[in-house]
């Protein structure tokens, strides 16, 4: 399964330190390897509207999917239980102008 990115996440992306990039790269490609077959450990449904996240560490990659296309829409350091409603409510607001 493709993913493609938001031009924000890329730059977060760009920004991570070596440790944090190179696990979100083995568990971006576990994704696009073997798609929701590499279990909730790395990857959970976080909202009805369609928006999972694919966990590598303590960062997050919130995904939408249109078609047979992953679109990530947005990305943070999680720092507590709960994901922040407000980087919820922006990862829908990205998925609907996909």
């Amino acid at each position: 399964m493709k993913v493609f990115y938001k031009s924000e996440v890329i730059e977060f992306i760009e920004r991570l330190d070596y440790p944090n990039r190179t696990r979100l790269e083995r568990v971006r490609k576990l994704f696009e390897d073997y798609g929701f077959q590499i279990g909730p450990k790395y990857v959970k449904k976080v909202t009805s509207s369609g928006i999972w996240e694919l966990r590598a560490g303590n960062v997050r990659l919130l995904i939408c999917f249109k078609g047979d296309r992953g679109f990530g829409v947005h990305i943070i350091f999680k720092k507590t239980q709960k994901l922040p409603l407000r980087d919820i409510k922006l990862a829908e607001r990205r998925a609907k102008e996909i």
